[in-house]
């Protein structure tokens, strides 16, 4: 899973995480890639209100090919990925948006325990349904 907080490291150059982003990314050549609708819809809103309209449709646009050419899938949140989005919302008393709860119950719906985020709410979260611990592909290796 990639959250919003890498991509846009990745995008923008004055990010503090940016070089260690590009950095990463090669490391995403080794997972299958997803991201929800809902990192989708916060990484072009980031862009819109942050850097401007027209970055922010590049962005998307950008996004929406290495969807079509399927480099990253989209998971849409549908019913029973919002039921299990408010459980990790009610279950983890973090900074959570529910952005991230989405994010998590994708994962559990996927089998899915790499996300590369520079969110530390991430860090030692247990899935609710498959158990398994959320790893930061940031710490693999070290």
């Amino acid at each position: 899973m990639v959250d919003t907080s890498f991509l846009i490291a990745y995008l923008n150059r004055r990010d503090r995480h940016h070089e260690e982003a590009v950095r990463l990314s090669g490391m995403l050549e080794n997972y299958h890639v997803y991201i929800t609708d809902y990192i989708f819809d916060e990484l072009v809103t980031f862009f819109a209100y942050r850097v401007g309209r027209g970055y922010a449709v590049r962005v998307a646009e950008a996004v929406l090919r290495k969807v079509e050419e399927g480099e990253v899938d989209m998971v849409m949140a549908g019913e029973e990925v919002l039921i299990d989005a408010l459980n990790y919302l009610r279950r983890y008393e973090r900074g959570f948006s529910f952005t991230d709860c989405v994010t998590l119950a994708v994962m559990d719906k996927l089998g899915v325990e790499h996300i590369a985020t520079f969110d530390s709410d991430f860090d030692g979260v247990t899935l609710l349904k498959s158990k398994k611990k959320v790893v930061n592909i940031r710490y693999l290796g070290q």
